[in-house]
């Protein structure tokens, strides 16, 4: 199938652009996820070879991506938000990570990163960054985009979505089934309330799109069992939900999470 056009830069921030320079730029994300998903983490670390080279697309301020400082030969973290980008070159001057490529909000810095630095072995989407592009057009473009980033046939992309089962039941019931699990969510930030438009995900759709972008999955699981912001805030739960996580089928998981190769 032929590559959709490019996903166009945001000169005027379209509704979820905004709402993220809010959602950043007032703290917001970081009181409502500290830490990273401890299940995910550890898929992260199984999926990094000798002298890897990772980038993060939808990197944020650096959740994840930080985190591999000591564990990576190379990374880039890649986002559309330039309140994100900057929180994450302060954070990463102040870890002494002075060789990390801080990508973005312009997409053509993806194509410029390759030709200079070459493909990556890992490629990380987690949490809903592709949920967060509205149109499916879009999202197969931000795929193929993570597709070219990748090492052909031995990369892999992570990614992990929310699922359509778990996520969302009143606002689906809202948009009525039309939506096609394509729904919006207000949140309220500092006292501005915030519309996110937000794609559901069932395994079939995932792997559809994945397949549209020139991917096959190797592996598709249960993200969580518990909410993320939970988990992410009570280390207890951590622990509790890691275990839950290994017995629960991916389609009743929270999120749903998985391993693509190019």
């Amino acid at each position: 199938m032929g590559r959709q056009s490019k996903i166009p830069e945001p000169d005027s921030p379209d509704l979820t652009t905004r709402s993220y320079l809010l959602y950043f730029g007032s703290g917001h994300y970081d009181r409502r996820y500290p830490n990273p998903n401890i299940t995910t983490w550890r898929r992260i670390l199984t999926l990094l070879p000798e002298q890897a080279h990772v980038v993060d697309f939808g990197c944020g301020n650096g959740r994840y991506l930080l985190r591999l400082k000591s564990k990576v030969k190379q990374a880039a973290g890649y986002d559309i938000n330039p309140v994100a980008l900057e929180m994450l070159s302060e954070r990463a001057k102040e870890l002494g990570w002075h060789d990390l490529s801080v990508l973005g909000p312009d997409p053509t810095s993806l194509a410029t990163y390759v030709q200079q630095k070459g493909q990556a072995d890992l490629v990380l989407c987690l949490f809903g960054v592709l949920a967060h592009i509205e149109s499916r057009s879009d999202r197969i473009v931000a795929l193929q985009q993570m597709h070219d980033l990748l090492k052909p046939t031995v990369g892999r992309l992570l990614i992990s979505v929310p699922n359509k089962a778990r996520r969302f039941l009143a606002e689906q019931k809202q948009a009525g089934s039309g939506a096609a699990g394509l729904i919006r969510y207000t949140r309220t930030m500092d006292g501005t309330r915030v519309t996110l438009p937000y794609q559901l995900f069932d395994p079939a759709r995932l792997t559809a799109e994945l397949a549209e972008a020139g991917f096959q999955i190797a592996m598709i699981r249960a993200e969580s069992v518990l909410p993320e912001s939970l988990l992410t805030t009570y280390a207890p739960l951590r622990w509790i939900d890691s275990i839950l996580t290994r017995m629960c089928p991916a389609s009743l998981g929270y999120g749903l999470i998985a391993v693509a190769v190019p």
